[in-house]
């Protein structure tokens, strides 16, 4: 029994590691990009991403997609140290949520299941010297949103509502959901430390 996980993401990997190290690591080549609504444009991203893998190698494949967005607006990687500085003064001060999209795709029964965990996150007031701050550790790099959660970005937070994991991009909670969802690779699973990451 193989497990796949669809993404180059080293966070993913230390989360999914959580629940087991017996799956291997297919990044997808695919374009990230898509439209529509937020919750819908991150599912149909996760979709994509473990059809792209399952394409190239057989096994319960794991496609995830994380976007942030507020008030509808989503805050995608940041292509410059600019735009990682319009995000968080956007983001300062105000709520705002992660998505992560997930799709569980076994090649050998055909079957698959998708869904989406949201939470909500609340930034405190940033001063432009603390953005700077951050700017200058890069860790905005490759971040949707422009900031790492489980890095020095999770200074700016003042409160979530919903799973830590799924903001960090996996919610763990959902994912074994699906994968029972789909009936294969349970056995391969074990519960992450302290219990499921709901809150």
């Amino acid at each position: 029994m193989r497990l796949i996980l669809a993404s180059g993401s080293p966070r993913r990997y230390e989360l999914l590691s959580l629940l087991t190290t017996d799956f291997i690591v297919i990044p997808p080549s695919v374009d990230e990009e898509g439209s529509g609504p937020p919750r819908e444009r991150a599912v149909a991203a996760a979709v994509v991403k473990a059809h792209e893998v399952a394409k190239r190698a057989g096994g319960v494949i794991i496609g995830a997609d994380t976007i942030v967005a507020i008030d509808d607006k989503i805050l995608g990687k940041p292509r410059s140290r600019d735009e990682a500085r319009r995000f968080l003064a956007e983001l300062s001060g105000r709520e705002h949520q992660v998505i992560t999209g997930l799709c569980v795709l076994s090649t050998w029964t055909g079957t698959e299941a998708a869904g989406a965990e949201t939470s909500s996150v609340r930034f405190r007031v940033l001063a432009p010297s603390e953005i700077e701050g951050y700017l200058d550790t890069e860790e905005y790099v490759d971040k949707a949103g422009g900031y790492a959660i489980q890095g020095r970005g999770g200074l700016f937070v003042e409160r979530i509502c919903g799973d830590y994991y799924n903001v960090v991009g996996l919610p763990l909670g959902l994912l074994r959901s699906l994968l029972r969802e789909v009936g294969s690779a349970c056995s391969l699973l074990r519960p992450p430390s302290g219990g499921e990451s709901r809150r």
